[in-house]
């Protein structure tokens, strides 16, 4: 046999074997010269690997189970009873996959990639049937749900589906951006369903729509700016965090963010932080993950400009300690995953809008390393959230949608990930830190890197940047 053949082989035995155990890398990446030994050496040193992980999520999982949680409720309620029966469920989900394991080698449940990216499919090009009349003010958001679930998972959109949004969100786009986007047919403009539908279009890169009505659509935001800093989900309507952010990332995403937009914005949102450290709606309320994430990435589109560095620049305008140690209390020690308030229930929703803090804390903070524990959170994931059939639930119990495929598998990356700013000069514009996101990926798994301020695959929200900002040179 040839030296060349027996190269070929080498390299592909490696491949293969390298493919059954998670790892994936290129036939580049091998040494083309690998003898039968190299083989043997690198099977061994990949099999002592996994057993290493292995027996690091059953020490995990052990002590999960059987140490008591840094505070506990004692006030008996339906939310406390809740609580427990939750936790009954989970302790038996985690027992079993002790129990099923052999000399203390625990593996999570795989990430169902295959069943996932199918159920992803079919919702997106089968008619849904007659009880999905509730979701017709999601337009935007089912379509942003689904591109962005199969974004994640490393999967293409297809031309057709492509085609799909461009037709939907234009039918619910009124007078060219001048009324905003709707969620569905005939209903008015909305702030939320403008960054679904906005995001939506940027997934498949329809930048021709979007440059075509986004300078309608900043007259529409400005008609929503109040005299405090803060935007208006629709006229007359609501003003809070979510709308604040909804409108500033679709103003920084289409190169339409100014001065004028941002006027007094950072000072509103710092209003909205509460007494326990995450902030709230509107000020003087009750602090809430979503809204905490709102503002926390709404302040890397506010502060990219000023003295000093960006970590000074946030910590003078909130309390940063706080806000950690409130968001780091939203990790339950039993189950792994996040509640979104004190004393709430654990939701896999969460771990994109609590876990996604952490990321922007880790970079505003410089801490070079985890904040929290990226490997109870993917173990949560990974064994008591994915369904069977396709798709990600709340919790064991629930059935799988839409919105939890998305964001629990937004969360699943950012457990997978860590996070740093790039090396860059001084910003020139207030969103700079927005779009320099690095990532180095630390546990193997399916999904792609994100940016998460924008709740995107990492470098979707880059390119939508720079195409608008070279249309405007």
């Amino acid at each position: 046999m040839s030296g060349g053949t027996q190269d070929s082989i080498n390299t592909e035995k490696v491949t293969y074997l390298l493919g059954l155990l998670g790892r994936q890398r290129s036939v580049s990446e091998l040494n083309p010269d690998l003898s039968d030994s190299d083989f043997e050496d690198i099977a061994s040193e990949e099999d002592e690997l996994h057993k290493d992980s292995d027996k690091k999520v059953y020490t995990m999982l052990s002590q999960m189970l059987t140490k008591p949680p840094v505070v506990e409720d004692s006030y008996e309620s339906s939310t406390t009873d809740s609580q427990s029966a939750v936790e009954d469920v989970i302790t038996g989900i985690y027992t079993d996959l002790i129990e099923m394991s052999e000399s203390n080698l625990v593996r999570n449940d795989p990430f169902n990639l295959k069943v996932h990216v199918k159920y992803a499919e079919k919702c997106l090009t089968s008619p849904f049937p007659p009880q999905y009349v509730g979701y017709d003010a999601n337009h935007g958001w089912m379509l942003y749900w689904l591109v962005n679930f199969l974004r994640t998972m490393n999967r293409p959109v297809d031309e057709s589906v492509s085609k799909l949004v461009t037709d939907k969100i234009l039918r619910v786009t009124i007078n060219e951006g001048l009324g905003g986007i709707g969620g569905g047919s005939g209903q008015i403009g909305h702030a939320a369903s403008m960054y679904a539908s906005v995001l939506a279009l940027v997934l498949v890169e329809d930048f021709d729509t979007l440059n075509r009505i986004r300078h309608n659509l900043y007259k529409w935001m400005m008609s929503l700016k109040k005299d405090n800093g803060s935007f208006s989900m629709h006229p007359g309507g609501e003003s809070d965090t979510r709308s604040t952010y909804c409108i500033l990332v679709i103003a920084s995403l289409l190169n339409i963010l100014d001065e004028q937009l941002c006027k007094d914005t950072a000072s509103w949102l710092a209003t909205c932080q509460t007494y326990e450290g995450g902030f709230s709606g509107i000020p003087n309320t009750e602090a809430h993950g979503g809204y905490t994430f709102c503002a926390i990435a709404s302040y890397f589109v506010l502060l990219g400009k000023g003295e000093g560095s960006f970590k000074e620049r946030l910590n003078n305008v909130i309390d940063v300690d706080n806000l950690l140690r409130w968001t780091a209390m939203r990790q339950y020690h039993l189950e792994g995953g996040f509640s979104g308030r004190t004393n709430k229930l654990v939701d896999a929703c969460y771990s994109f809008w609590i876990g996604g803090i952490f990321p922007l804390l880790e970079m505003s903070q410089n801490t070079n390393g985890s904040l929290f524990d990226r490997d109870a959170l993917r173990t949560y994931i990974l064994n008591c959230c994915q369904d069977s059939r396709g798709g990600l639930r709340d919790k064991p119990g629930k059935s799988p949608d839409f919105y939890h495929s998305n964001y629990t598998t937004l969360g699943l990356s950012i457990a997978e990930h860590e996070y740093s700013f790039m090396a860059q000069t001084k910003p020139a514009n207030n969103d700079d830190y927005a779009y320099l996101v690095d990532s180095v990926r630390v546990r193997d798994g399916d999904c792609s890197a994100i940016n998460p301020i924008f709740g995107l695959p990492l470098g979707v929200a880059e390119k939508c940047k720079e195409y608008f900002k070279l249309a405007d040179k």
